[in-house]
């Protein structure tokens, strides 16, 4: 049995892989971590929370929040309209206003080289690089902070301060130098000082202008590890720098 109605139809809609790709591209592009997973993806938010998009070959997908592995909520979408939406809603649950912003964490890996210097140049963003805390730095440090900041807008500030310790300034050919880091500023044209601490420390961070502080967990000699590196509020890390700072030796 059939019934009038002077209504149309609603349209069906579908969307594509195609689609999903170009849509997530965007957040990648702001510096989120974005991974494929069987026919879909991952959307990482933070070291606990992600969102997931486990098929995308079905002409419809379902948006998933996970927390610690677990999925707590989920939305069906058929429109590119409806998973930007479901998206920015499930994110928002998650992170709050954060969602609206650049990430303030990322993870490198050992086999992503370039990825690595990209998701770093991304969380230092258009800040200048104040002063660096690592006791492992080398003279090819100094060359890959460089690389990293060219994969952006940052920049190695007027006056940037250096703490390292005596591991890599010892034996018979230095691998960081004074004339090292001198020939680094003259290339910058900023000037700079470098100083020797004790080496019993095994931190790893970059004070940036903004009072931020870009938390490493490798030294800059070997960023190509599985490592998680983040943005916080440096009023600790600066405070701990000055402390350190005051009592290191110039290195000559």
């Amino acid at each position: 049995m059939s019934s009038n109605s002077p209504f149309p139809k609603k349209p069906q809609t579908r969307i594509g892989r195609d689609e999903v790709v170009e849509y997530l591209l965007q957040h990648h592009q702001r510096g989120y971590q974005i991974y494929e997973a069987g026919a879909g993806f991952e959307l990482v938010l933070n070291e606990s929370q992600s969102i997931k998009i486990p098929n995308t070959n079905s002409g419809t997908v379902q948006v998933q929040r996970y927390t610690m592995n677990t999925i707590v909520n989920f939305i069906d979408c058929t429109s590119l309209p409806e998973l930007q939406r479901a998206v920015d809603a499930l994110a928002q649950q998650m992170v709050g206003a954060h969602w609206a912003r650049s990430p303030t964490t990322a993870r490198v890996a050992a086999d992503t080289p370039a990825t690595n210097l990209a998701t770093i140049s991304r969380l230092i963003g258009t800040a200048g690089v104040e002063a660096v805390f690592d006791p492992y730095l080398t003279n090819s440090s100094l060359a890959t902070l460089v690389n990293i900041l060219s994969f952006g807008n940052g920049s190695v500030a007027d006056g940037v301060r250096i703490l390292s310790t005596a591991n890599t300034t010892r034996g018979q050919v230095p691998q960081l130098t004074r004339a090292g880091f001198d020939a680094w500023l003259a290339e910058l044209g900023v000037t700079g000082e470098i100083r020797i601490m004790p080496s019993n420390e095994h931190r790893r961070f970059m004070l940036l202008s903004g009072s931020q502080s870009l938390i490493l967990g490798h030294s800059l000699n070997a960023i190509d590890k599985n490592e998680a590196v983040r943005i916080e509020q440096d009023r600790e890390d600066r405070a701990f720098y000055e402390q350190m700072w005051a009592t290191a030796n110039v290195l000559t």
